[in-house]
């Protein structure tokens, strides 16, 4: 299909959706409707936040008043376009589509002076069938977050502390230089279903709704953060924050996790430097709590600037996680090389903003490890970079258009033939155009 056809196909239905949604753009979310505040007072651009909405976090989303029904709903239609199919369009199904991939409903608020929540369940259109290009409709527990909190207030004091039940490591961190709320903020689905994804560590994402997290956290006069808690694999009382989703990674025992960080805010500005990490056993049979288990090791920094005014925004977040895995010998030879290994992920995003309602943002990725011939055949090495470009418009504080393109420069060790069948990283190379909106 010509570039300008395709192109005007995907704006014109894209049209359509607006239009279809037009009517329901005017309502706020939860938070806002809690706290009376406007969304741009706790966020940048959802899920982006400002000071303020980092203490309403930290507070346990306990500022304001609660509300009878602490209700939110997300949706999201889009439509992707990959570079390069070399003819064999069965594999990258939907590709091209004008798509309605789903939405949230959020429980999200205040449920007493000392305890709040942010529960999200999420129906995913694009559940693919096992063994087929055909999909079905999936609702399944997603992010959770339910706190306990309280602050201390003196004239040489200011402490807010609590405890956070979670089921994703750092879903409940306040800054979005970390995995869970890190950019890029919407992307698409097809990718994960076309089988497209830069090597990730474990906590970026491996352990995300198949665990329970109890920790502890404070933070002292607004500037230095503390955290320690442990994770296990959801069960029991806990089994709702797996709700809905397969284990694809089964811990072993209780996992420590860590978080530090400084952070100053002056005037528009505000800074922060942290570093986080987990050290987790990981059964190597999902299904067999008895099984053999690898050791995952991960360290990351990470550091986060915004420069908050009116008419201009900028901000910048950047990660780097080390991780180091001993791998059961039950591996080695079968799909690993070596007995142990390592993986280095990167991550940086820098966006401008105007008047709060145009929106450009340049970011970087890379994954760099270990070199193995059984895991990585044709290449040996998981060595991949890449870039994201992508232009936001925001239509009211709560209901984004976007526009995002993803490029790899080398994927899975090489730039070129990285599979041996001729597909070359550049072919990967992703257009994603969304419309998300909250109400």
């Amino acid at each position: 299909m010509p570039v300008h056809l395709l192109w005007h196909g995907l704006w014109r239905s894209i049209a359509a959706l607006l239009l279809l949604w037009s009517g329901m753009a005017q309502a706020l979310p939860s938070y806002a409707r809690q706290t009376g505040e406007a969304c741009i007072a706790c966020h940048v651009s959802f899920p982006e936040l400002t000071p303020y909405g980092r203490l309403f976090k930290l507070s346990g989303y306990t500022l304001g008043t609660t509300q009878l029904f602490p209700l939110a709903v997300m949706a999201v239609g889009s439509a992707t376009h990959l570079d390069n199919t070399q003819g064999n369009n069965a594999a990258y199904p939907r590709r091209n589509d004008l798509l309605l991939e789903g939405g949230s409903l959020f429980v999200g608020g205040k449920l007493g002076d000392h305890a709040g929540v942010f529960s999200q369940w999420t129906f995913n259109t694009l559940n693919q069938n096992s063994g087929s290009t055909a999909f079905s409709g999936h609702t399944a527990v997603d992010n959770n977050d339910w706190r306990l909190s309280d602050h201390l207030a003196r004239a040489d004091l200011d402490l807010i502390y609590g405890l956070s039940l979670n089921n994703n490591p750092t879903v409940q961190d306040v800054w979005n230089s970390t995995p869970a709320f890190g950019y890029p903020y919407q992307s698409t689905h097809l990718a994960d279903v076309w089988g497209i994804a830069p090597p990730s560590t474990l906590i970026e994402g491996g352990l995300a709704q198949q665990v329970a997290g109890i920790s502890a956290y404070g933070f002292l006069n607004k500037t230095w953060y503390a955290e320690l808690g442990g994770y296990r694999m959801a069960r029991g009382a806990a089994s709702f924050l797996r709700s809905g989703v397969d284990i694809g990674n089964r811990l072993h025992g209780t996992s420590p996790y860590w978080r530090f960080a400084y952070s100053r805010d002056w005037g528009e500005h505000s800074l922060a430097l942290g570093t986080f990490g987990l050290n987790a056993q990981v059964n190597t049979d999902p299904a067999d709590g008895g099984s053999p288990s690898d050791h995952y090791r991960d360290v990351g920094i990470d550091a986060q600037y915004q420069y908050l005014s009116d008419p201009h925004v900028f901000t910048a977040q950047g990660a780097l996680i080390h991780e180091k895995t001993n791998w059961d010998a039950s591996h080695l030879g079968a799909d690993r090389q070596h007995a142990s290994s390592t993986l280095d992920s990167f991550r940086l995003k820098g966006s401008y903003w105007y008047r709060r309602t145009y929106g450009l943002t340049l970011g970087y990725f890379s994954a760099t490890g270990s070199g193995d011939n059984v895991q990585y055949p044709v290449t040996g090495s998981p060595d991949t970079h890449g870039y994201l470009a992508e232009f936001d418009y925001m239509i009211t504080p709560s209901w984004r258009l976007g526009l995002q393109y993803t490029g790899y420069l080398k994927y899975q060790g090489a730039r070129n033939n990285y599979d041996g069948n001729g597909r070359n990283a550049r072919d990967n190379n992703t257009t994603y155009l969304y419309s998300w909106l909250a109400f």
